[in-house]
């Protein structure tokens, strides 16, 4: 089965694939050789190779998703034919803390409706952490095992491991208290184990029932944000082994996760953290496209960062704790894929970076790249449409540089300070359930969000305006570049304080199964949308 799904793809998609390449390769050689200014301030090398070293790490990762794209198809592993005698017993635990009695009673309802060739072998748990006197009642209406610890340390991780010890199956679905499964969830899905000896987990989609804090605001059109990650970038993985496991809809095997010594406790995203131990032991993880469960999304604005700031938190505290590059049993291309997937949560650093650069310049004329224009204007912008336009074209809008520098700029002003405050040192281990529910009306974040936006606005309208002065001056040569990127950032922000400015709005042709393209029109309908 594994092999099957490696086969090389090749065609014009490839084609393009390598002229982008190709063209980065050229641009990052000419960068590094000849636009460093080693020759002027200190503080002009000082930003200057940090500008690089960023720019250099976008590639890095630009590089190692060329690789997946290059030698792999993304194609969705087919559920193995087995006999349903073969199939064995399996532990389902529903993971609670303080959520609605409502919204438990539904994951409940749906998860003792799922199918199986003996109903015997399916046994249900529910993870009380909050020890509530109505969620027991709830366990026993729907003939399930309540299960609620004396402490509560390590928040997720320890109420699943406390569940390990007084259970027994040898497998375990694992279901967030708003994550209801399909019927043919555990169809769909142990077959995997009972066809191949060491498969470790099997992942599965999120998907959700009402839109996410995008397709609220900016409109039917929006695919759901993750989609990329869960339909594209998973599948991908399938074929390095490294597979990343989301928490929610997933079934492990577990002797994987006796062999990892449970789920992992050091970090609070100890999804991400097991899955990686798990594929480090040698069991493969499995990602499916089928969507076979359905939740609620994060709907207002406080939950949604504070989901955001937990999966970045989370992240970089598994790099600390567990060392990627540094965990036994992984190969090189699994640490790759791992480390592509970690750093991504410096993105809000990295915006507001990128958005500073060009106003250091502007009013303390600091010079981070000296080069010929003539020269550098073509080779970058060559390599900068080609990654930012190109590929986004070839892949048939399932994905969009542009939507994704929204998102973005959105979160960068909330998260890069708690990403970095991890970073340096300054953790927390502590984990809230994200309060979800909340369209009617705006809270205190709301508003912060809109300050913050808003104030990055005005410093680029200013900047743009003392840029336009200083031309009469200088000359438009030394500020044409300032000006243009600029003005990018100045459109950038329009739509970001759109985001902000608009309410929650259910769209009428939303279909929580549907998976939507981004297109070119997908930008007018959002200005437009009423």
């Amino acid at each position: 089965m594994r092999g099957d799904s490696r086969k090389f793809e090749c065609g014009p998609k490839i084609a393009i694939y390598i002229l982008v390449a190709l063209a980065s390769v050229v641009y990052l050689v000419y960068r590094v050789c000849f636009t460093v200014p080693f020759e002027l301030r200190p503080i002009d090398v000082t930003i200057g190779l940090i500008v690089l070293f960023a720019e250099l790490m976008e590639a890095f990762e630009f590089f190692v998703y060329f690789w997946n794209v290059l030698r792999y198809k993304k194609t969705s592993p087919e559920t193995p034919k087995v006999a349903g005698g073969e199939l064995p017993d399996v532990d389902v635990f529903v993971a609670t803390l303080n959520e609605d009695e409502g919204l438990l009673r539904k994951t409940l309802k749906a998860c003792s409706e799922m199918k199986y060739p003996d109903a015997k072998k399916v046994h249900l748990y529910i993870c009380d952490d909050g020890a509530r006197k109505n969620v027991k009642k709830l366990a026993k209406e729907f003939k399930a095992e309540y299960l609620a610890r004396d402490n509560h340390v390590f928040a997720k991780a320890g109420n699943y491991n406390y569940a390990l010890k007084h259970s027994s199956s040898p497998y375990i679905a694992i279901f967030d208290a708003d994550m209801c499964p399909t019927k043919n969830f555990l169809m769909k899905t142990m077959p995997f184990f009972v066809s191949e000896e060491k498969v470790g987990f099997v992942q599965t989609p999120q998907s959700f029932n009402n839109p996410d804090m995008f397709q609220a605001r900016f409109g039917a059109r929006m695919p759901f944000e993750q989609d990329y990650f869960y339909h594209y970038i998973q599948m991908a993985r399938n074929n390095t082994n490294s597979v990343i496991m989301c928490g929610t809809n997933c079934v492990i095997a577990r002797k994987a996760l006796k062999e990892v010594g449970g789920f992992a406790s050091a970090t609070i995203a100890e999804d991400v953290a097991t899955g990686m131990l798990i594929e480090a032991k040698g069991y493969r993880g499995i990602a499916i496209a089928d969507v076979l469960a359905h939740g609620e999304a994060v709907d207002n604005v406080a939950g949604f960062l504070k989901q955001r700031s937990r999966w970045g938190r989370g992240c970089v505290q598994t790099a600390k704790c567990y060392g990627i590059f540094s965990v036994k049993g992984l190969k090189l291309r699994q640490k790759l894929d791992y480390f592509v997937s970690i750093k991504y949560w410096n993105f809000g650093m990295r915006r507001l970076f990128y958005m500073a650069l060009p106003l250091i310049y502007v009013f303390a004329h600091v010079i981070a790249i000296e080069a010929d224009l003539k020269v550098f204007i073509p080779l970058f912008l060559t390599q900068y449409f080609l990654r930012r336009f190109v590929i986004d074209w070839i892949e048939g809008g399932r994905k969009s540089a542009t939507w994704a520098k929204i998102y973005e700029l959105i979160l960068a002003p909330y998260l890069w300070l708690l990403i970095l405050g991890e970073m340096l040192g300054i953790s927390s281990k502590k984990f809230s359930v994200t309060k979800k529910g909340n369209t009617a009306k705006k809270g205190m974040m709301d508003g912060l969000l809109f300050l913050m936006h808003w104030l990055l606005l005005l410093l680029n309208g200013l900047g743009l305006a003392v840029a336009i002065f200083k031309i009469m001056a200088e000359g438009i040569e030394l500020y044409i570049i300032p000006i243009v990127w600029i003005s990018i950032n100045i459109l950038y922000l329009l739509f970001v304080l759109l985001f902000d400015l608009r309410k929650n709005k259910t769209p009428k042709s939303f279909k929580p199964n549907k998976y939507s393209r981004y297109t070119p029109m997908s930008f007018i309908g959002v200005i437009w949308r009423k």
